[in-house]
C-alpha cells in the first residue's frame, strides 16, 4: 500500500480544495445583499465543509510528510467520505442512493490505512538521497510533486467551469466524472509512451517493454508476457523501455527519445482542444467535454514531466534530458545502459562493454541504484573477459554500493554477488550471506540466474547433490533462450560452474 496510500493522500488534498471552494461560495452568498432566504442550515453546511478541508488536508500533510499520525488522520478523512456517501441514504431511506463513487474512496482508504502492521505511508522524499549532478534534490522533488497536483488541480477546475460557460451536460454524474477522468489519465499515459517508442523505432531502437497502468507488457527471458496488476489502475504511470538493435546509439538519439513523449503530449493536447473550442466540428457535447479535459491535462503532464525531478522509481523525462545534455556521469550511465540492452538482441557479449565509460558513470555517480548496476555490469566483462583478479575488486566495490543503499536492492541483482563470492573468491560464509539478503526481498522471479545462484551455493557449501539438481534447474532453462550475447554469457556462465561441479565429485 505504500503507493496506493500516497495516490489518495493526493485525492484528499484535491477533495480539500472542492471543499474550501464551496464553503467560500457559501459564505460569500450569506454575506451578499438579498441573500436572506438562504437555509438556517447554509451557515452550518459552510463551516462543515471548512472542517472537512482541514481533516483532508491535514491527512495529506501527514503522509506526505511520513508522519506517524497519518494513520488516524487518513482514516478520519475516509470516515468523512462515507459520511457525505451515506447523507442521500439517510434523507430519502433509500439504499440505492448512497454515492458509490465516495463509498468506494472510503473504503480503499480504510484498506490503505487500516492495518497498522501492514500499512507503509506515501514514500518520504527525503529518503532519495540526491546524486551530485543528477539535477535534482529533495526541494526540487517536492516542488515538481506540488506543480503536478497544481496543473492536474488547475486543469480540471477550469474543466468544470468550461463545461458550465458552453452549457455542457451528461458528465454532471460523480461517477461519470471520475471513469472519464480515468479513462483520460490511461489515453494520455498510452500516447506519452507510444511517442517514446516511435521516435526510438525511428532510431533504430526496440521495444523490450511498455507499461500503461495495469497494462504491462515485457520481454522476459527472451519471450513477451502481458500482466495485469489491477493496483496500478489509478496510477497511470507509464514505463517505455528501448534498447539499441545493434549497440549503436548516439547521444543526439537517445535524447530525441527521451523528449518525445513530453512533445507528443504537447501536439495531441493542442489539438484536442482546438477540436473542443472550435464549434464547426460535428460532435455531441459530452464527447466535446471529454476531448477538453484530455487536452488540458495533455499539456499539464507534458510541463510536468519536463521538470526535473526524482522519484523512488526512477528519474522525470527532464532530468534525464538535462542529464544527457549535461553529460557527463549520468550521460555515460543512460547511454551505457542503453547499448548493454543490445546484448540481448545482438551478439555484443559482456567482454565487448565500453567499460571505460562503464567505469565512469561508476564513479561519478558513487552511489544508489546507478552505480550499482554499473558496477555489476563492470563484474560481467571481468567475468567473461577471464579476468578473475579484476573481477573480484570490481565485485568488491559493487558490494560496497549495495550496502550503503538506502533503497530495496531487487533479488535479481544479489545473484551476481552469490555466484561471484562462490566462483570468484571461493567464499561460503560470504555467499550464504548474500543468499540470506536475497531471499529477505522474496524473490518471485525463479530464473536460470536464480538457479545458477542456488547451484554454487550448495557446490561452495559441498552440498554437492543440491547443487547439481539446481544446476540443471538453471540450465534447463539457459539453453532454451536465444542466440544473444548476454545469453551466450549466461551458457557460459553455467558452463564454468558444471566444470567445478564435476572437479568436486571426482575429489
Amino acid at each position: 500500500m505504500h503507493a496506493f496510500g500516497k495516490y489518495l493522500s493526493w485525492i484528499y488534498a484535491f477533495t480539500a480544495v472542492v471543499c474550501i471552494r464551496f464553503a467560500f461560495g457559501t459564505f460569500k452568498a450569506l454575506n451578499s445583499a438579498g441573500q436572506v432566504h438562504l437555509s438556517r442550515y447554509a451557515a452550518p453546511f459552510a463551516c462543515m465543509l471548512a472542517l472537512f478541508a482541514c481533516v483532508f488536508t491535514t491527512a495529506w500533510w501527514t503522509v506526505f510528510k511520513s508522519k506517524s499520525s497519518a494513520r488516524m488522520w487518513c482514516l478520519v478523512a475516509s470516515s468523512q467520505y462515507l459520511f457525505v456517501a451515506l447523507i442521500p441514504c439517510l434523507v430519502t431511506h433509500r439504499l440505492h442512493s448512497i454515492n458509490s463513487t465516495l463509498s468506494a474512496i472510503a473504503v480503499m482508504g480504510c484498506v490503505a490505512f487500516g492495518k497498522r502492521q501492514k500499512v507503509k505511508l506515501a514514500a518520504n522524499i527525503d529518503q532519495v538521497r540526491s546524486i551530485p549532478g543528477d539535477f535534482t534534490n529533495r526541494y526540487v522533488n517536492r516542488f515538481a510533486m506540488g506543480v503536478t497536483f497544481g496543473l492536474s488541480l488547475g486543469s480540471y477546475l477550469w474543466w468544470q467551469g468550461w463545461l458550465r460557460t458552453v452549457h455542457i451536460s451528461g458528465l454532471d454524474s460523480l461517477l461519470v466524472r471520475s471513469v472519464v477522468t480515468l479513462v483520460v489519465l490511461l489515453a494520455i499515459t498510452s500516447i506519452h509512451e507510444t511517442g517514446h517508442a516511435i521516435v526510438g523505432k525511428i532510431c533504430g531502437m526496440k521495444v523490450r517493454a511498455f507499461f500503461i497502468g495495469p497494462f504491462q507488457w515485457c520481454i522476459r527471458d527472451a519471450k513477451w508476457g502481458f500482466e495485469f496488476k489491477p493496483k496500478s489502475l489509478f496510477f497511470a504511470d507509464g514505463i517505455t523501455a528501448l534498447i539499441p538493435g545493434e549497440g549503436e546509439l548516439r547521444p543526439g538519439q537517445y535524447l530525441s527519445m527521451m523528449a518525445a513523449g513530453s512533445l507528443v503530449n504537447v501536439l495531441s493536447g493542442c489539438l484536442a482542444l482546438y477540436f473542443a473550442f472550435h464549434s464547426g466540428i460535428a460532435l455531441s457535447p459530452p464527447i466535446l467535454g471529454v476531448i477538453a479535459l484530455f487536452g488540458a491535462w495533455s499539456l499539464g503532464v507534458a510541463a510536468a514531466n519536463l521538470l526535473p525531478f526524482r522519484t523512488p522509481q526512477g528519474y522525470s523525462d527532464g532530468a534525464i534530458v538535462l542529464q544527457l545534455l549535461a553529460g557527463g556521469a549520468f550521460a555515460a550511465y543512460h547511454l551505457s545502459v542503453a547499448r548493454i540492452g543490445s546484448s540481448l538482441v545482438s551478439a555484443l557479449r559482456p567482454r565487448d562493454y565500453d567499460i571505460g565509460s562503464i567505469r565512469a558513470a561508476a564513479r561519478g555517480i558513487a552511489n544508489g541504484r546507478q552505480a550499482l548496476l554499473m558496477w555489476l555490469y563492470a563484474f560481467s566483462h571481468s567475468i567473461d573477459a577471464g579476468k578473475t583478479k579484476e573481477a573480484d575488486d570490481v565485485l568488491a566495490n559493487a558490494e560496497l554500493v549495495c550496502l550503503q543503499s538506502a533503497g530495496k536492492i531487487p533479488a535479481e541483482l544479489h545473484t551476481s554477488f552469490i555466484f561471484g563470492n562462490a566462483f570468484i573468491r571461493r567464499d561460503p560464509v560470504a555467499t550464504r550471506f548474500w543468499w540470506n539478503r536475497m531471499q529477505a526481498t522474496n524473490p518471485t522471479r525463479f530464473n536460470a540466474d536464480y538457479w545458477r545462484a542456488e547451484s554454487a551455493l550448495h557446490w561452495i557449501e559441498g552440498n554437492l547433490e543440491e547443487a547439481n539438481h539446481a544446476w540443471e534447474k538453471s540450465y534447463a532453462l539457459v539453453k532454451q533462450l536465444p542466440q544473444a550475447g548476454a545469453y551466450d554469457f549466461s551458457r557460459d556462465c553455467c558452463t564454468l560452474l558444471k566444470r567445478e561441479l564435476d572437479l568436486a565429485s571426482v575429489a
